[in-house]
């Protein structure tokens, strides 16, 4: 019994401690990152089955989140998604890894410039790595430096190719050519099931997987001047998803797990994450059902 107390204890303590209460988090109080196991290696292949490991308490989706361009959150039966996010320290790789797996009634991938992926369905992940806050910045452009905005897309022959990585991972909005040094360090897949859909297929999963080093700024002058950001068990970063659906035309709604819309030019308005160790995110496992039931109605 005694250690079924400090474990709930423990976990309210960081879930109340570990983040700032209600600020720019969408579920009012913050998310959760798992370290990744040291016996897991997870390939960038958007197949998702490198993350069975991963505790199915802390996959968020459209309940934990908010929409940000009407106020209307779209029906599940429309758009939906189950976010992971996980992290290794200096001992590995020390990188950010994502999957997000999205169900659409209908895909749309229309656009061929960069920095509107936005309007098509389209997966946006906006890092503060040391949870700095305030306005992007990069010589008066507004993105880039201490916080970033990157969007995942379908890439489509013709269409929307991303020159870095294999196209689908890019770096906006109107970020200075010098700048982008730091999408060639990302690892990212987006995959369709049926394998080969595109704008008008009807009930698509998409799987958006993803690892990037963070960078407390990415400054103008390349990856050596720009500083490394060491992730470690315990802090807080700042990252927020955001999901564009488009159905018909353009952008209809943006899932958030940002509080309100603002994370996408000023990481002030970003939601947070707290990293957690491996052997913290097991608490479930020490806990009986019914108290684990009360802690997840405190996040």
């Amino acid at each position: 019994m005694g250690k079924k107390i400090i474990v709930l204890s423990g976990l309210l303590v960081l879930a109340l401690a570990g983040t700032s209460f209600g600020f720019g988090n969408a579920n009012g109080v913050g998310y959760f990152a798992l370290e990744v196991p040291p016996s897991v290696t997870i390939a960038i292949d958007g197949r998702g089955d490198d993350w069975t490991w991963f505790d199915p308490n802390f996959i968020y989706g459209p309940d934990a989140m908010i929409e940000i361009i009407t106020g209307q959150m779209p029906p599940k039966s429309d758009i939906d998604m189950a976010v992971m996010t996980a992290w290794t320290g200096t001992n590995r790789d020390n990188k950010l890894y994502g999957f997000v797996r999205v169900t659409d009634d209908t895909l749309h991938i229309a656009q061929t410039e960069m920095d509107n992926g936005w309007l098509d369905d389209d997966l946006e992940i906006i890092t503060d790595a040391d949870h700095s806050g305030g306005p992007f910045r990069a010589e008066g452009v507004v993105t880039g430096v201490n916080g970033q905005q990157f969007t995942m897309h379908l890439s489509t022959p013709g269409g929307y190719v991303s020159p870095y990585g294999n196209g689908t991972w890019w770096m906006r909005y109107q970020a200075p050519t010098e700048i982008h040094w730091v999408d060639a360090l990302a690892q990212a897949q987006a995959t369709t099931i049926p394998a080969g859909a595109t704008t008008g297929t009807a009930n698509v999963i998409v799987n958006y997987e993803f690892a990037i080093p963070l960078f407390d700024e990415v400054l103008l002058e390349g990856e050596a001047a720009s500083p490394r950001h060491n992730m470690t068990a315990g802090e807080v970063i700042g990252l927020t998803y955001q999901l564009n659906d488009a159905d018909i035309g353009d952008r209809s709604a943006q899932l958030a797990t940002a509080a309100e819309n603002g994370a996408a030019w000023d990481a002030t308005f970003s939601s947070e994450y707290t990293l957690l160790a491996v052997g913290e995110y097991d608490i479930q496992t020490a806990v009986e059902a019914s108290s684990w039931g009360k802690i997840k109605a405190t996040f």
